[in-house]
């Protein structure tokens, strides 16, 4: 009996840090992209998000479309747009998530 409780909280433990860590990546890797946005030589422009949309489904559309961007505030998006047109075309699947 003893050992199949050290086992569950072994298993507990194990579960938690391996958690831990997955999230710990996932913070460095956003501070990381986010750090490289706010580089001078970088071409990252900053997009409001509309009202009523959700911050999450747009970084989804715009990650897909082949963009880097990260959620700088609740209501602002920061997108790199290495390209002239690049913000045109942000901006055009921002108003157009939800309008399907």
């Amino acid at each position: 009996m003893v050992v199949i409780a050290l086992m569950v909280v072994g298993g507990i433990l194990a579960v938690t840090v391996a958690v831990f860590a997955l999230l710990r990546t996932w913070g460095r890797d956003v501070s990381h992209t986010e750090a490289e946005l706010h580089q001078p030589a970088a071409h990252a422009e900053t997009f409001p998000v509309p009202p009523g949309q959700d911050p999450a489904v747009l970084m989804g559309v715009l990650r897909s479309a082949g963009f880097v961007v990260v959620e700088e505030t609740p209501d602002r998006l920061l997108v790199g747009c290495p390209s002239s047109r690049d913000a045109e075309r942000v901006r055009h699947l921002l108003e157009h998530t939800y309008q399907h």
